[in-house]
């Protein structure tokens, strides 16, 4: 009986091969079986490998990566920022050189996930006025885990759905509240931002609703007053006309009708006041001056 030795094993690989040529080895096995998910806009780092520990030559036989990914010929590695969404199928090719060539494949299906985004504002709210507002939240896996710490007292945030609701009954002149959002992602994508909230005296408004008369030819004086909002106010006549003789201020600062009226009459007009909020509130009241 004759015992096999490491030399015979030798003899019988190289009888196996055509002369001076290299042997085909055994299929390599790729290494992972899946790919993890990329997020489009973020590094993209992902090793591949095989069985045989090193050494090999990479290549994509079929199929593509998504825009602004590449495989490395030497390393196998997955790298780049992906700049674009969906799922991308492709196959690769591993190549291990010397006396016994060893090749593998292997298809892979790489998904890049929308980017998980959070609006940068979100509007005051008004003392004394119904409030509704929404987290502005786009991209990632939904749905999505909202969280807001420090709101001030009178309104409150619904974790369900990212919304805000309220009345709040007190002027706040402006804080800081912080939101985080996380998606539905494996693994998820988290963002979170602060915002600058505050809670606004309430809008500008006209008063009085109503002019007492005046009389032809004698000197007219009558402030239309405006309260709340933020002052300095403009005030303007959106429609209808003074009774001829009177008019505003050239530089609209006060809501003073005077003047000698020339006509007698029943003048119906629309004054308008506008504050210096950001964004204005605005009121309009039409007021009917009657001119004996």
């Amino acid at each position: 009986m004759i015992r096999p030795n490491r030399w015979m094993s030798l003899l019988i690989t190289v009888a196996l091969c055509a002369p001076f040529a290299a042997c085909e080895g055994p299929l390599l096995v790729i290494l992972p079986g899946t790919l993890p998910d990329g997020v489009e806009g973020d590094a993209y780092n992902q090793a591949l490998m095989t069985d045989a520990g090193g050494g090999e030559e990479w290549g994509i036989i079929s199929g593509s990566l998504p825009a602004g990914l590449v495989l490395e010929r030497s390393t196998g590695f997955i790298v780049g920022v992906p700049a674009q969404t969906g799922v991308f199928s492709f196959s690769v090719v591993a190549t291990q050189g010397g006396f016994s060539i060893r090749n593998g494949e292997r298809s892979f299906g790489l998904t890049i996930l929308p980017k998980l985004t959070l609006g940068s504002t979100i509007d005051a709210a008004r003392q004394n006025e119904p409030y509704s507002e929404q987290l502005d939240v786009a991209g990632g896996t939904p749905p999505y885990a909202y969280e807001v710490i420090g709101l001030p007292g009178g309104i409150v945030f619904n974790d369900t759905d990212g919304s805000f609701s309220g009345t709040p009954t007190q002027p706040d002149s402006g804080r800081t509240i912080r939101a985080t959002v996380t998606d539905s992602g494996s693994p998820p994508q988290v963002v979170t931002r602060d915002f600058f909230f505050e809670i606004k005296p309430p809008a500008v408004m006209i008063t009085p609703s109503s002019l007492p008369d005046g009389t032809t030819g004698v000197f007219y004086s009558q402030e239309v007053m405006a309260v709340a909002g933020f002052t300095p106010y403009s005030f303007a006549i959106t429609a209808g006309v003074l009774p001829n003789g009177l008019s505003l201020p050239t530089n609209r600062r006060t809501g003073v009708i005077s003047g000698i009226p020339t006509q007698a009459g029943s003048f119906t007009f629309t004054i308008e006041v506008t504050d210096s909020d950001s964004p204005a509130s605005v009121d309009a009241q039409e007021i009917t001056l009657v001119i004996n």
